[in-house]
């Protein structure tokens, strides 16, 4: 007998040390089954990529697709990534915009801010209710220096 328990319904390990703690305060499901160390350290490590942990008829752990995202966690989604790409092109702006302002910029800095702000203002317009049909912009991307 491994050192831990597996519950299908919970989808979670369980170690046999604390199953009188989970008892105690009544959460120890009630469909545990014994699983082997190296089930628990297959299960518990990296999770294969589109896979997330079931069970099978037996309660034994299995990996299963995982599912799809339903439209409005696509549309939360989108609207998570458009604020944090407005953010990111405000804080890349800023400075860029400044040293155009003091006559310090840059030919290439010049060029990038153009970019940051042509992506600033096309994800500005960008709608997550679209999702998925439509597509945010992409970032502007240059090669480091």
């Amino acid at each position: 007998m491994g050192k831990y328990k597996f519950s299908a319904t919970t989808t979670g390990f369980y170690p046999v040390g604390l199953l009188e703690h989970y008892e105690n305060a009544g959460t120890l499901p009630a469909d545990l089954v014994d699983v082997a160390d190296d089930v628990y350290i297959e299960f518990t490590g990296p999770i294969p990529e589109g896979k997330v942990r079931g069970s099978n008829k037996k309660g034994h752990p299995v990996w299963v697709p995982a599912p799809q995202p339903t439209l409005e966690q696509l549309r939360r989604q989108a609207a998570y990534q458009k604020q944090q790409g407005l953010a990111e092109a405000e804080a890349i702006i800023v400075p860029l915009a400044r040293a155009v302002k003091l006559n310090m910029a840059t030919d290439e800095e010049k060029v990038k801010l153009e970019a940051w702000e042509r992506y600033s203002v096309l994800l500005s317009r960008f709608n997550p209710d679209d999702t998925p049909t439509r597509k945010p912009p992409e970032k502007p991307i240059f090669p480091l220096p």
